[in-house]
């Protein structure tokens, strides 16, 4: 069944307008009319079936038949991203609505290129914001990831209690392997997840972490580039969490 997001309250019962670009997609692309079901989400936690009771020009109105069984994430996974390609970071946001996070914020480290922050203009996280929602709507998830605006990694709030604070970095003798954040989730409401740029992080950003007890992971001998180190980190860790990698 189809999906869509759209932003309105969904009340089994109730009659709903949707409008353009989605009633475009609906009626133009898809091929849909009058009798055809799709499930609607907005972003609650629910996830609705609803039929296509009229097609207007630019006008789609359905009716909420049924609320469905939906499936939580679990954890909040909360991803911070040094910024590097757009073209890398719309990937990163695609796949990683895919598994699962709550939120992804782009950050400025001490070898971020100037290049890749001057890129990041407002309309691009606005094309993240929207490569979100496709994502949601495709992957079958609920909840559309926060796309935040850009930070710089000293300005964040880092070592809270209730959140667990994972850097993802290669090479260092303090680090961890995966399997020592078994035992680590059972307390925490969320966790952060941090990604370097080209070039990694600095040793100098590292010992930041560390003072903030932040958990340094290794994934390996094999050095991974920072978009693909993101999505594989955040599968582990979904995996790990729902106890898949026992």
């Amino acid at each position: 069944m189809y999906r869509f997001f759209i932003n309105s309250d969904l009340i089994k019962g109730k009659e709903i307008s949707i409008e353009n670009p989605t009633s475009h997609q609906i009626k133009n692309v898809l091929r849909m009319n009058e009798g055809d079901y799709f499930e609607l989400f907005n972003n609650t936690g629910n996830s609705y079936k609803a039929k296509i009771i009229n097609c207007e020009a630019n006008l789609i109105k359905c009716l909420i038949e049924d609320q469905l069984k939906t499936i939580q994430d679990g954890i909040e996974i909360n991803v911070y991203q040094s910024i590097i390609k757009i073209s890398k970071l719309e990937l990163i946001v695609d796949k990683l609505t895919e598994i699962g996070i709550s939120s992804f914020t782009p950050i400025i480290t001490e070898r971020t290129q100037k290049k890749d922050i001057d890129s990041l203009s407002e309309n691009k996280l606005k094309r993240l914001r929207k490569i979100s929602i496709e994502s949601s709507e495709q992957s079958g998830k609920v909840y559309i990831p926060i796309i935040s605006s850009i930070k710089r990694l000293r300005n964040l709030d880092i070592g809270s209690p209730d959140n667990l604070d994972i850097v993802f970095y290669e090479n260092y003798e303090y680090a961890k392997k995966l399997n020592y954040l078994k035992n680590q989730f059972s307390d925490k409401k969320s966790i952060s997840v941090f990604i370097g740029p080209v070039g990694g992080f600095s040793i100098k950003e590292i010992e930041y972490f560390r003072s903030k007890e932040s958990i340094v992971i290794n994934l390996g001998n094999t050095i991974f580039k920072s978009d693909t180190a993101s999505i594989i980190s955040v599968a582990l860790l979904r995996n790990l969490i729902s106890g898949n990698l026992d």
